[in-house]
């Protein structure tokens, strides 16, 4: 790749668009033999043709209009003049008719006119035309709200590429996860920004609504009933300390979350709350399995802000390079763009020692940790395995789908038509440094069941407005002015690898790291079962560097510990 990251990285727009092109042209390529003998008789070569593809049924699409600004410019100045010349040509009429009605009533004798009547007539005048200014001002207040709203061009976007930063795979992070723990512990903290998610939304009753979190917002929700918050609350409270009642769920343990709610008399209401909205699982999930996610949930609430998650400012990307400096810190080398054609393999042990550049130089190691996705299509299995793999779209629109007058970040859930999964919006304004001010960007993320724009398509249509699509706009939806669908795929690792390589698949259907933490932290533990997993670093005062040899051109104030650009005197940023 030309790109940092694999599936973590983040674009720029126009990267973005380069990104898109690259992979709707890509074609299986011919598969090669996997194995060659190597210089050394007693080893091999285990080629990496890069022939898998990871991102499939790419769909790109422009609804903003491509026509260049001055030529709009012009014809809506054309517009303007007709216009103009029209309005005068009305007034004109409008006059000689007052004219002429006022000649006509002049030839009215006055003793003609009672006096009842008169008043009469005069008060319906009044009163029409108070109506007719009332429609024109209503009138005027459509036409400014439409005229209001900016329209865009694809130049537009275009010219602001440096300010978008759109993530392949966006994550959130539990305010009381395994990873914000360890970005405390580690003290990669102090390198990310972050902001807390301000809303979390559902769709109910035909309208986008926020779910009550905390106990305030439980009570002063209009969607519940005061029965129904009562029974809300004390299932919740029950979820915080599950463990405790073993007694209550044992029964249920295996079987789906849904009959356990049912056995709480919790409403569909709150069901749906509850499974879609807190515990945020599958329908056919377990009851056990959807208990310890609602107490993830509940725990995280409160740490930071009104809900559990957090967004990393200029999006999800921004965690790997943060970690990359904690290990740039302590001697981790990085070789970027470097392709490794081949991987050596010692025939006796079964153990790849190496791997081979592509100007042909050996580096040697004692292990070998590879996403999956760069070993040989020959290793893998013939199909994804649809559990690991994604359906993910991207939006830019003009306005927000639940707008505010602060930018936020918004988290929408919502189960697809027939429930058999979980989709997920994410939308984030330019106060998330992801976007220019005025637009936004949506993602929308669920487990891959077919093409994306097929498992995606029906929430899109229920949240924005497409130009051109032939249905009836909607002025309180976005407008989409660019969108993206496709699928991110993983393979099954189907033949024996060499004993010390180990595999890493990061793509999953979770909106958070805790899955992914745990497979780091089982893969750490392999290869160092003695050691602690990402121990905290001691601060830059307390590192003394054992330097016994002679420096005879020292200044006197350059720092004696060869440290003189580092970070010293830094306390760490941590989150809390």
């Amino acid at each position: 790749n030309d790109y940092y990251g694999g599936q973590w990285a983040a674009f720029t727009f126009d990267k973005l668009l380069a990104w898109i092109e690259k992979n709707k042209n890509l074609k299986p390529s011919q598969k090669l033999s996997l194995y060659s003998q190597d210089d050394d008789a007693s080893q091999k070569r285990l080629s990496l043709p890069n022939d898998v593809i990871t991102t499939l049924n790419v769909v790109m699409k422009c609804y903003c209009d491509e026509t260049p600004i001055a030529v709009k410019d012009n014809d809506r100045a054309k517009d303007d003049a007709a216009s103009n010349q029209m309005d005068t040509e009305i007034i004109e009429n409008q006059h000689g008719a007052d004219i002429e009605e006022s000649s006509k009533s002049q030839d009215l004798s006055s003793s003609q006119l009672d006096l009842d009547n008169s008043d009469q007539i005069v008060d319906e005048e009044n009163s029409k035309s108070q109506d007719s200014n009332l429609s024109n001002k209503d009138t005027s207040d459509q036409v400014i709200s439409e005229k209001g709203r900016k329209e865009y061009s694809y130049q537009d976007l275009k010219d602001s590429w440096r300010r978008f930063s759109i993530d392949l795979l966006p994550k959130l992070l539990l305010c009381r996860g395994s990873l914000v723990d360890l970005l405390i512990k580690s003290k990669v903290a102090r390198y990310v920004e972050f902001k807390c998610v301000t809303k979390i939304l559902t769709y109910k009753r035909n309208e986008l609504v926020q779910v009550p979190c905390s106990r305030s917002e439980v009570f002063s929700s209009t969607l519940l009933s005061m029965l129904e918050k009562r029974i809300l609350m004390k299932f919740l409270n029950f979820c915080l300390e599950y463990q405790n009642h073993e007694e209550k769920y044992k029964d249920y343990e295996q079987r789906p979350f849904s009959e356990y709610l049912n056995s709480c008399r919790l409403s569909m209401d709150l069901q749906h709350f509850v499974i879609h909205c807190i515990a945020m699982v599958k329908a056919d999930a377990t009851t056990i399995e959807g208990l310890a996610a609602a107490q993830r949930f509940l725990r995280s609430l409160g740490r930071f802000g009104e809900t559990p998650f957090l967004w990393p400012l200029y999006g999800v990307a921004e965690l790997p390079q943060a970690f990359c400096r904690l290990c740039a810190v302590f001697g981790g080398v990085y070789c970027l763009r470097m392709d490794i054609p081949a991987l050596i393999v010692d025939e006796s042990s079964n153990r790849c020692i190496g791997i081979v550049t592509d100007d042909g130089q050996r580096i040697s190691c004692s292990n070998l940790i590879i996403d999956s996705s760069y070993l040989p299509s020959a290793l893998l299995s013939n199909e994804p395995n649809k559990k690991n793999s994604i359906s993910r779209a991207i939006f830019i629109t003009d306005k927000s789908i639940h707008p505010t007058e602060t930018d936020e970040v918004v988290l929408l859930s919502i189960p697809s038509p027939d429930h058999g999964y979980l989709i997920r919006a994410l939308e984030i304004s330019s106060g998330s440094m992801a976007c220019p001010e005025g637009l936004y960007i949506v993602h929308l993320t669920c487990s891959m069941n077919s093409g994306a724009e097929e498992d995606l398509g029906n929430l899109a249509s229920l949240l924005f407005n497409f130009k051109g699509n032939g249905e009836q706009r909607n002025v309180r939806k976005p407008e989409v002015l660019w969108c993206t669908y496709f699928n991110q795929v993983s393979y099954d690792v189907k033949e024996e690898l060499p004993l010390n390589i180990l595999t890493v698949n990061p793509i999953d259907s979770e909106m958070d790291f805790e899955a992914l933490v745990e497979k780091a932290e089982k893969l750490y533990r392999k290869i160092c079962p003695d050691e602690d997993f990402i121990p905290s670093p001691p601060d830059p005062e307390d590192i003394i560097i054992d330097d016994t040899t002679p420096r005879n051109n020292l200044n006197e104030n350059e720092d004696s510990t060869g440290f003189s650009n580092y970070e010293e005197n830094v306390e760490a940023q941590e989150l809390q």
